[in-house]
């Protein structure tokens, strides 16, 4: 009898852990749930696309020379915006750079000298950025990559050599290039990652100008370029990808875990009350008790 009862308690534990550990799981899941970004208005995802789609036809007016084309483009392109919830899809620094974007484009193309090389620059940094708000895991600057990384390279070596003037004028393509894709790391990326590249730029451009170049600190500060840029074009997300039994984004996972490890303990608490009832006699009644 004592063992049928030793057996139930140690299959009752188990089954209380296991409750416990159900509902524990749940709660954390419904409170995920509740955490839950509030979805995106697919009409809004509609005029994204077709504000992206506006741009690209002003890119391509652009590059064949149609301006007039291209400023009517422009000029639809701007009305669009004041139409579009960007709650979701970019934060507030990011519809500035592209709003900012938008204004700056407006006087290269409303200039009594019209140049067609501010014109190209600034139709691409459209282009980017309304895509980068269109296709937010593949943008298209994260072509820019390779351009980067050359420009960095090139800069190092003229810096090596201790040749001033040609590291000057690195310097200056790798600025122009990153200004670029600006408004599209602005959109696509948190403010306090875009601000590291900006200070490193600034840092950069006055130790360039310095006579004589500090060789060794601008070396320091393109090793820190470089880890920036890795920070912004992902370099390491496959390693992130792997998070730990307690990331808060991963509640059930956590939670199961520790219903498991309550269950063992319940478990192995009940299995001692089981081995310790076995040294127990059981008394049995006399007869004349019995008869009382």
């Amino acid at each position: 009898m004592f063992l049928g009862r030793a057996v139930r308690g140690i299959a009752v534990t188990f089954l209380l852990g296991l409750v416990l550990c159900v509902l524990v799981a749940c709660g954390a899941s419904s409170r995920s749930v509740g955490q839950v970004s509030k979805p995106i208005d697919p009409a809004q995802v509609e005029r994204i696309t077709f504000l992206n789609q506006i741009a690209e036809e002003m890119y391509t007016l652009t590059m064949s020379g149609q301006i007039p084309e291209a400023r009517n483009k422009l000029i639809q392109l701007s009305d669009q915006i004041p139409k579009i919830s960007f709650e979701g899809i970019t934060s507030i620094e990011g519809l500035n750079a592209l709003t900012e974007t938008v204004t700056e484009a407006k006087r290269v193309y409303n200039a009594v000298n019209y140049s067609p090389t501010d014109g190209q620059v600034a139709v691409a940094k459209i282009r980017l950025a309304t895509d980068a708000l269109s296709h937010k895991n593949q943008p298209m600057w994260l072509q820019y990559d390779k351009v980067l990384r050359n420009d960095s390279q090139l800069l190092s070596q003229q810096v090596k050599a201790n040749k001033q003037q040609e590291a000057i004028a690195e310097f200056s393509k790798l600025s122009q290039h990153i200004a670029i894709i600006h408004p599209s790391l602005t959109i696509s990326r948190d403010a306090g990652s875009v601000e590291k590249l900006d200070s490193i730029l600034v840092f950069l451009r006055t130790q360039v100008n310095t006579k004589p170049m500090p060789i060794k600190q601008i070396e320091g500060g393109i090793d820190h370029l470089n880890q920036v840029l890795d920070e912004l074009f992902m370099k390491h997300k496959d390693a992130l990808a792997y998070v730990p039994l307690t990331d808060p984004k991963q509640p059930i996972i956590w939670s199961l875990s520790m219903g498991v490890i309550i269950i063992g303990v319940l478990s192995y608490v009940g299995w001692q009350m089981y081995q310790s009832g076995r040294h127990i006699v059981p008394v049995k009644q006399t007869k004349e008790s019995e008869n009382r």
